[in-house]
């Protein structure tokens, strides 16, 4: 990142005067800000100082790039030199005060995420259809963080319960009891829920249901559900309430507190299709509480039974598009409308020590085959028009990624998607080309710890190695990646803390990460290490049950370091990581007090990049598909065609003639070739062995233009 001086500028001519520049070393903290500076070598000396880049509120550096803009105008009175981009431009104005005495940003915050976010421009065309692109996407993200700004002046003005992101958690979490939510719905509504409230008037005189529904995903959605649910009790009393959900199902599973259903008449718990089925056919009740106690039962609708996702009377266009971090994943959750989908119910895996194995929506796997699940990808786009598609598994399985490409591929299907992933050793190099091939163009997994020890105490049941094989041929495909990060798990010392942070420094300079997001463990009731905490080395707090919603467990562990303060060290060296600093600095330094170095191998990473594809090994019971453009014969070989153009690839007339009708038999994608019946083939026409024509240089030829094996 390259920078010269900014408004805030008060450090005499340490870069060398106005107009020079310098780069970016780390961003880090300053006077308890994070990320409220930046360490800044100049060109034109050998120091390295640092400056404030929001700390105190203080802008002491600005962007730089060298282009001109004709219709710059000074800020400040200050001559800048003109500016070089969108981005540079916006800083300029955002620091200029300009905005905040025109309301538009209370906050320097929005200023330093808005310079890390927008992409450089140049601005000496204003008339192509590229620069009108680009110019709308800078307004909408001006616009993003302007409602984040709202967000923060009607938290700090109206109500502290205010929230616009998807994670808002306040009064609702873990709560022990109804009490204190009981005593924010007896204070009058303030303008927001009002006219919540009457927006939901207007759509119950419309439709007059008899029952109306609320999902509540997380503790951050409860509040604002109760006080509709309020409204509705008062103004239309004849209406039953039925809530159901993700916070119900995890924190509400042991309920004895009664006074929510003051409020709702019904909480629905795991899926409610059937639930919800039964209350509004027979009024009969099915893994549902009401003030009467819970109704348990044990039936179940399929996947395939629920059918493809109805998304038909929703408002697409009106749909805002905000952004809550500044990391590339992010931008893919926020960024267009994606079509939401579940390939698959539960995770195929289910056995992670932090996860909610214990629970049907993890517990209960179920499946669609894969021609049914592009039938629903069908329907959903004649639907909405949106052929972008978000596959929101716990964990996509391999096989059926597969299979679904191959589906993809087969109806000439133009679509793109992303999904969740373990990071396993079945993510072969050939099948991440052929999920590319269809249309995956992210995926996002939890690699969780960067220790092995870890790792299998957790029963990831893959280990760093495998991890990075997967990361790397998901990468060489084209597909970008994301990571979950975990830290403080049971027994973690700050040793492997400092360890896994060097793996994931590597995992970065490798290039085989490209956003990640470190959290830290939180014990829960419905996973093996909360059922049973003393088997991973740490005891429970206390074992009382909250009257309310039960989900965190508190347990106690001696650890012998400040997790809060290597929590902040382990988030601050990759917010640097993701924007490009720090790579090369040794992890210890990034925490704070006396830390070990790493005692990680400094090669880990790179020593797996320099392993064989799985794919490169002969299995004859895979399929041989050839997802690439027509061959033709040449005089010397085989004619291949690709993005990059043609090459002509030398081989023998017996390994011509076999590859023109292998390649043919494997293009159609509505049969199976397996490797098997190729080699069987092959021996029509050479006594020459398969296996090593297979692994031979000109079959990777052949491979890095779409002659796989999956």
């Amino acid at each position: 990142m390259r920078v010269q001086r900014g408004p805030d500028w008060q450090w005499s001519d340490q870069d060398g005067g106005i107009g020079h520049q310098g780069t970016v070393l780390l961003v880090k903290e300053w006077k308890g800000t994070p990320m409220g500076a930046a360490r800044v070598h100049w060109d034109d000396d050998n120091a390295d100082n640092s400056y404030r880049y929001g700390g105190e509120n203080c802008y002491d550096l600005i962007l730089s790039n060298p282009v001109s803009h004709k219709d710059y105008r000074p800020l400040q009175g200050v001559e800048y030199p003109a500016p070089t981009s969108w981005a540079h431009y916006c800083n300029l104005y955002l620091s200029s005060g300009l905005a905040k005495s025109r309301g538009l940003f209370h906050t320097k915050v929005s200023r330093q995420r808005l310079q890390l976010m927008l992409p450089a421009f140049d601005l000496e065309s204003t008339m192509d259809e590229a620069f009108v692109k680009q110019a709308v996407e800078v307004i909408r993200e001006v616009l993003d963080l302007g409602m984040q700004d709202i967000s923060d002046f009607i938290r700090a003005t109206v109500t502290g319960n205010f929230e616009i992101v998807r994670y808002g958690e306040r009064i609702s979490l873990a709560i022990e009891s109804f009490a204190q939510l009981e005593a924010e719905l007896a204070l009058p509504p303030n303008p927001i829920e009002e006219r919540m409230n009457e927006l939901l008037g207007e759509r119950i005189e419309v439709l007059r249901p008899s029952f109306v529904g609320f999902t509540v995903p997380f503790p951050g959605c409860l509040l604002a559900t109760l006080r509709c649910a309020q409204f509705i009790r008062n103004r239309y009393p004849g209406i039953r309430i039925i809530v159901g959900g993700g916070y119900p199902t995890t924190e509400l599973r042991s309920m004895s507190d009664k006074k929510i259903f003051d409020y709702v008449d019904y909480v629905i718990l795991d899926d409610g299709e059937a639930a919800l089925e039964r209350i509004l056919v027979s009024g009969e009740l099915l893994h549902t509480y009401t003030r009467e106690g819970y109704h348990d039962g044990d039936e179940t609708i399929t996947h395939l039974q629920r059918g493809c996702p109805d998304f038909a009377d929703l408002p697409h266009d009106r749909y805002l598009s905000l952004l809550e971090v500044t990391n590339p994943m992010h931008r893919l959750w926020s960024d267009g409308r994606w079509n939401k989908m579940m390939i698959a119910h539960g995770c195929y895996w289910g056995k992670c020590a932090f996860c909610d194995t214990s629970l049907d929506y993890i517990r209960r796997y179920d499946s669609v085959p894969a021609e049914c699940f592009v039938d629903w990808m069908e329907q959903v786009i004649a639907q909405t028009g949106s052929r972008g598609f978000h596959f929101v598994d716990e964990a996509a399985p391999p096989r059926l990624l597969k299979e679904i490409s191959i589906e993809i591929l087969r109806r000439r299907l133009n679509v793109v998607w992303w999904t969740n992933v373990r990071f396993e050793k079945s993510f072969t190099g050939d099948l991440c080309q052929l999920m590319a091939s269809a249309g995956c163009i992210a995926v996002s997994g939890g690699l969780e710890v960067a220790s092995n020890r870890l790792l299998k105490m957790m029963n990831k049941g893959v280990d760093i190695e495998q991890a990075t094989l997967a990361m790397r041929n998901l990468c060489d495909a084209g597909i970008l990646v994301h990571t979950y990060l975990m830290y403080g798990f049971p027994t973690e010392t700050l040793q492997e803390s400092v360890d896994s942070l060097e793996v994931v420094r590597q995992l970065f300079r490798a290039e085989l990460v490209h956003s990640a997001f470190w959290h830290r463990y939180a014990m829960t009731v419905h996973s093996p290490s909360g059922r049973n905490p003393e088997e991973y080395g740490v005891k429970r707090r206390n074992a009382h049950v909250h009257l309310f919603a039960n989900n965190e467990v508190a347990f106690v562990e001696n650890r012998g370091y400040n997790i809060r303060q290597v929590g902040e060290a382990l988030n601050e060296a990759l917010a640097n990581y993701m924007y490009g600093s720090g790579i090369d600095r040794p992890v210890h330094k990034w925490f704070a007090g006396k830390v070990p170095p790493a005692t990680v191998d400094a090669t880990l990473v790179a020593d797996q990049l320099i392993k064989p594809d799985a794919a490169r090994l002969y299995n004859e019971k895979a399929r041989i598909i050839w997802i690439g453009l027509p061959p033709e014969r040449s005089e010397e070989g085989i004619a291949l065609y690709g993005a990059s153009g043609a090459k002509v690839v030398r081989f023998k007339p017996h390994e011509t003639a076999f590859l023109l009708r292998i390649m043919s038999l494997a293009a159609d994608l509505s049969q199976t070739v397996t490797f098997g019946q190729a080699s069987k083939l092959f021996g029509t026409y050479s006594d020459e062995s398969f296996v090593a024509f297979y692994l031979s240089k000109k079959w990777d030829i052949l491979r890095s233009f779409g002659l796989l094996q999956v």
